[in-house]
């Protein structure tokens, strides 16, 4: 099991870098042209790998913590508070890895239903987001219990739960604007973007970070910030562009 966790380690490193390069090919070229598509659907690709790596790691911690953790456990003078902390920093990732899942899923799902969102109630598509929800509402209990780091545990627990039921809402609402999957498919590639440069800030550069105190906290929520105020204008703009009021089932 060791060996399968360090596998998903490196692939998931190796696919989030290649993510982070494909990013803003997508962005930056014609909407709906050959580079476009073919570049978006290889970072998705790319960015499923990075999401669903994460998400296997985070739950092989939580159920085994003693086992993939060994180490810290046997230099550990409080081994209690070490299962704490533990449990607290990996709910954290976990909620970060399902928010980067739902987001790339999102953002190809809203493709494929311009038309027809019944296939966004499918159950495959719906477990994701009620998932998500569910740890987000744990990681919030442990932020206000203390066991993970508190600006942390409520920054990230609200984001993940105002994602879920935005991504559910859009699922089973009666009547969306008629636009609204542009607006879903922008606004999701966006959120996955923001959330492999989160990781590559928060983990790939914390080493050089360290020193730097509880102003590391910067890193983790910096791109989430910048990245939503990005989101909204350009949500915005496509909205204004677009002009449409009406609404479709």
């Amino acid at each position: 099991m060791l060996t399968i966790h360090t596998s998903l380690l490196y692939l998931h490193i190796l696919a989030g870098v290649i993510a982070m390069m494909l990013f803003w090919i997508p962005i930056t070229t014609r909407k709906g042209g050959l580079n476009h598509r073919r570049f978006g659907q290889a970072y998705t690709i790319t960015m499923y790998t990075v999401a669903a790596s994460a998400i296997l790691m985070s739950v092989m911690v939580l159920i085994a913590p003693e086992y993939f953790k060994a180490g810290w456990y046997a230099e550990s003078t409080n081994p209690a508070q070490l299962t704490r902390n533990i449990y607290g920093f990996w709910t954290l990732l976990l909620v970060l890895s399902l928010l980067t899942y739902t987001a790339v899923n999102q953002a190809m799902l809203a493709l494929k239903t311009k038309r027809d969102r019944s296939l966004a109630r499918q159950a495959h598509h719906i477990i994701a987001p009620v998932a998500l929800f569910i740890a987000s509402l744990v990681l919030l209990a442990q932020a206000i219990n203390g066991t993970v780091n508190q600006i942390l545990g409520y920054v990230f627990s609200i984001f993940g739960i105002i994602s879920a039921i935005q991504v559910l809402h859009y699922a089973y609402s009666k009547r969306v604007a008629a636009n609204r999957w542009l607006i879903e498919h922008l606004s999701s590639m966006c959120g996955s973007g923001i959330a492999v440069y989160t990781a590559f800030f928060a983990f790939g550069a914390r080493h050089v970070l360290s020193e730097l105190g509880q102003w590391q906290l910067i890193f983790w929520i910096a791109p989430g910030l910048l990245g939503g105020i990005a989101i909204h204008v350009w949500t915005r703009k496509y909205t204004v562009q677009s002009g449409v009021k009406k609404t479709v089932p």
